[in-house]
């Protein structure tokens, strides 16, 4: 039976392939890669003498379809199984003579053609790159396609099991891209922090690098330094095999959750009454430190109403939840300090410092799109916004309430993770000032984030459609200026990268602390005015546009 006769595949591909954000992202990839391959595309015919310049302009050219694919790919798989969940035509599908494993086969590969058209459209610009020599077809571009396609299988599968088992469409896309952060990017922090030193941690360390693909595009592309070995766990043909077996047990375990049985989720219990329930109630605060389920008897007139709203209802960042999840910062950076104090004598303070600034970026790129993009569409989507249109409550009391209850939040993520910043000015005293100029970074970094993220939040109709573009603009941003720096000297020159990376706190953050490679640029205080310049008119456009929706129809 051939894919075409397959009707959720021909249903997921009409459907998509009508979509604007499929044609967006298509153009987006194009223009990224033409652009890249034209500022280094000789003016005469003497090929020979910019070989060296195609190899330079290749390496920023696999990564950024590398970011494509990670920030594209995963959005729809993540996304699909959840909505039909909550729109109930999953139940029917699974009721119908489609079998669980067409309907997965239809929605998995209709994500992995479209994300091979993305990296297709990308072809003009790896041909340019072996027309001007240097690079070879059987040596770079086809290894770095199928690292790309692998890439896209790999992350159709972690985002089709997580869609099968969340309940919430902006849940769904958090868990997705925290594990695909996991697995890219933290997977190899271990190797960062203890792959210099003899022994069987560094030894289990390096094995872990095969999860991420970019030791394998460093390879591919030729680039110095970072998790890069000269062993086998960089070669690309590891990571294709090691993200082929993932892909597979992801498969088989989303496949084997496709059953109307294991769909069903019981109905919440209740409280408990009667006999039992005092100790009941003394064991769950206990265990909580404080109970989700205790309320006040008012809001006190000073307390934005709105702010508290959204702690008491939202899923994700409650006030039990932010508890265990700010113990689990601290305890996680003061062990990654710890980790790190071991190498210090040849890794230097600074690569340390770097690598915790890198987790705290993370962090806030994680979790904080998420729930900035969920103020305002969340509350469209389900039917609030009108509720709250009927209140006395200003616009601007609206948007403080729901800007600062995800502010306080963010704060309380960095702030656990200020004792590894203790520890390395304990190490080195000289170290205080540039921590201060390191912590206002990320402050800025953070505004950028929650701005951004809310901005978006105020023009779309749909919390995972938010959420999403959310995603897409914050890791554009961020992790986009980075690109442009891994092409520093050439074909980009030191002045255009310094001015690229003012739109990157996290860079700045990086040039305090002397990380290697980003020691020659200065960045501070000017990347700071330039965020707060871009968290202001966002808050600015997000205020004019609370101001249309809370008007009468």
């Amino acid at each position: 039976m051939t894919l075409l006769s397959n009707p959720i595949y021909r249903r997921e591909m009409l459907s998509r392939l009508r979509s604007w954000k499929t044609g967006t992202a298509v153009i987006a990839v194009a223009l990224l890669s033409s652009t890249l391959v034209l500022l280094r595309w000789p003016a005469d015919a003497t090929v020979d003498l910019v070989s060296r310049g195609a190899v330079l302009i290749f390496r920023p050219l696999a990564f950024a379809m590398a970011m494509a694919v990670m920030m594209l790919v995963p959005a729809f798989p993540a996304t699909c199984l959840v909505t039909e969940r909550q729109a109930g035509t999953l139940a029917l599908l699974l009721a119908s003579p489609v079998t669980p494993w067409r309907l997965y086969v239809g929605k998995m590969m209709s994500n992995v053609v479209l994300s091979a058209l993305m990296i297709s459209v990308g072809l003009p610009a790896l041909s340019a790159c072996f027309a001007m020599g240097g690079v070879t077809w059987l040596d770079h571009i086809v290894p770095l396609l199928l690292v790309l396609l692998t890439m896209a299988v790999q992350y159709s599968a972690i985002g089709l099991w997580v869609s099968v088992r969340a309940v919430s469409t902006d849940a769904a896309l958090r868990w997705t891209y925290g594990l695909i952060l996991l697995g890219s990017v933290l997977s190899l922090g271990p190797h960062v922090l203890v792959g210099n030193i003899a022994g069987g941690v560094a030894h289990a360390a390096q094995r872990l690098t095969v999860l991420s693909p970019l030791p394998a595009l460093q390879r591919l592309t030729g680039s110095t330094g970072g998790p890069t070995s000269p062993g086998w766990e960089s070669s690309w043909q590891v990571f294709v095999l090691v993200a082929c077996a993932i892909s597979l047990a992801f498969s088989w375990a989303t496949i084997r959750r496709l059953n109307p049985i294991l769909l069903d989720r019981p109905r919440p219990t209740g409280r408990i009454v009667g006999r039992g329930a005092a100790q009941a109630s003394w064991w769950r605060r206990l265990a909580y430190l404080v109970d989700p389920n205790k309320r006040t008897p008012g809001i006190p007139r000073w307390v934005n109403p709105i702010m508290v709203k959204e702690f008491r209802t939202r899923r994700f960042g409650r006030l039990h939840w932010l508890i265990r999840f700010v113990s689990l910062c601290a305890i996680v950076s003061l062990l990654l300090t710890v980790l790190a104090s071991l190498g210090t004598v040849s890794w230097g303070v600074e690569r340390i410092a770097g690598s915790l600034v890198l987790l705290q970026v993370a962090l806030l790129l994680l979790i904080g799109p998420s729930l900035g993009a969920n103020l305002i569409a969340a509350e469209i989507e389900s039917g609030g916004w009108q509720i709250l249109r009927a209140t006395p409550i200003s616009p601007w009391r609206v948007l403080s309430g729901k800007v600062m209850s995800v502010v306080w939040t963010m704060m309380l993520v960095l702030l656990a993770t200020l004792p590894g910043y203790a520890v390395m000015s304990f190490i080195q005293p000289t170290l205080s000032g540039q921590v201060e100029n390191v912590i206002i970074s990320l402050l800025v970094a953070m505004s950028m984030v929650v701005s951004i993220s809310a901005c978006i939040s105020g023009f779309m109709r749909s919390a995972a459609t938010a959420t999403a573009t959310a995603y897409a603009v914050v890791l554009s941003l961020f992790a986009g200026t980075m690109v442009i720096w891994l092409a520093r000297g050439r074909p980009f020159g030191v002045t255009l990268v310094e001015r690229i990376l003012l739109f990157n706190p996290a860079a700045a953050a990086l040039s305090e602390m002397g990380t290697p490679g980003f020691e020659q640029y200065r960045l501070t205080p000017t990347a700071w005015w330039v965020g707060l310049s871009i968290s202001g008119g966002c808050l600015v456009i997000l205020g004019w546009r609370l101001r249309q929706l809370t008007r009468p129809d």
